[in-house]
């Protein structure tokens, strides 16, 4: 049973899965917009289950998460995060909630996402955050090295609406160029004088799409992402979307709407540190994807009630699940999601056992 506005439903997930599964409510709260074969809509009228559906996601991890906050003091930028210790002896266990603040950002700057490279621990020197401005910008933070390290690129260097991640396997962080044919990369070890690896990707296996569907998709704008699976699975997803005029609150304004994805894999055999083969892929089995305005990341569906295998869930310029196996893309409509001010996924290092 899902109750339609309850933020203390266990198992959340289940409200998106129903939502999807469901027609249109006897009592009017949600209503199938106009639908194909690939491209479905949901338009949630009661602001209050657009309220649950937009919280749904973080309920599960709310209480694991490492919690990163940015507040803006006077001009100055700063990063603050909560997160909680857990202290294991003979005789007790208890949990601390512990603050950490960052050292200050230059002023006004727009955080895009961030990555991390271990569960935060600050008895750990090794451990690492990387930060991703709008724009090519990037910073690093150590530990052991308490201060922001500036990466320096240029602005053909990085793409400026694709996410920053950390490589578990690799021990690196990746973030796409704009034509995604290389990967900037560094390591947690980065130094001021240091300068940054670019990673060729060389993409195989194509789909055989019409040629009307070749005409859509470059016609779209396209953003990529980089997500690795808890088993170390890599996976580059090319994220489309277009430009449509659509009535708004009385106003005639142009919306993006998500039309499709493409999912390439690693092939390891191939790969070497100078070059990623990746490979189209309309499977990639019990694993489900999370894409917005954090680090991507993938996590395994049948561990979690609700979550649908072989899906990406996204948010951004819209909130939606897209089926991969069966291209299908449905967007959730409603008050509160449309905004790209919407709240950021959960952090995978949320996943990670204390």
């Amino acid at each position: 049973m899902v109750r339609w506005c309850s933020s203390t439903t266990y198992y959340s997930f289940l409200l998106i899965d129903h939502i999807l599964k469901v027609g249109d409510s006897s009592d009017g709260r949600i209503e199938r917009g106009s639908e194909s074969e690939v491209q479905k809509e949901v338009l949630i009228k009661d602001e209050e289950l657009a309220k649950e559906v937009r919280n749904s996601m973080n309920n599960e991890f709310i209480q694991k998460r490492p919690e990163i906050h940015m507040v803006d003091n006077t001009g100055n930028v700063r990063l603050y995060m909560e997160y909680i210790q857990e202290i294991h002896s003979i005789s007790k266990h208890q949990k601390i909630y512990q603050n950490f603040q960052f050292p200050t950002l230059p002023k006004g700057s727009q955080i895009q996402n961030l990555a991390m490279s271990c569960h935060p621990d600050l008895n750990n020197e090794d451990w690492v955050v990387a930060v991703k401005f709008s724009g090519s910008q990037l910073r690093l933070y150590r530990h052991k090295d308490p201060r922001w390290i500036d990466i320096k690129t240029t602005h053909e260097s990085i793409s400026p609406y694709s996410s920053l991640m950390f490589s578990k396997k690799d021990q690196r962080f990746y973030v796409p160029t704009p034509g995604c044919k290389y990967l900037c990369s560094f390591d947690f070890n980065f130094k001021e004088k240091d300068k940054p690896e670019f990673v060729e990707v060389r993409k195989k296996d194509f789909p055989k799409y019409e040629l009307y569907e070749w005409e859509e998709i470059h016609g779209c704008t396209r953003t990529d992402h980089m997500v690795e699976s808890p088993s170390g699975e890599q996976f580059l997803i090319s994220w489309y979307y277009e430009d449509e005029f659509e009535f708004y609150k009385g106003l005639l304004t142009v919306i993006h709407k998500t039309r499709r994805f493409m999912v390439f894999k690693e092939d390891e055999e191939l790969t070497d540190k100078k070059r990623k083969f990746m490979s189209y892929t309309e499977d990639i089995g019990d694993l489900c994807t999370f894409l917005g305005r954090d680090e991507a990341f993938c996590i395994r569906a049948s561990s979690y009630p609700g979550l649908k295998p072989n899906c990406i869930y996204f948010v951004g310029h819209n909130y939606g699940v897209y089926d991969i196996t069966t291209q299908t893309c449905t967007l959730f409509f409603g008050k509160g999601l449309r905004s790209i001010e919407f709240p950021y996924w959960p952090h995978p290092l949320s996943l990670t056992p204390y």
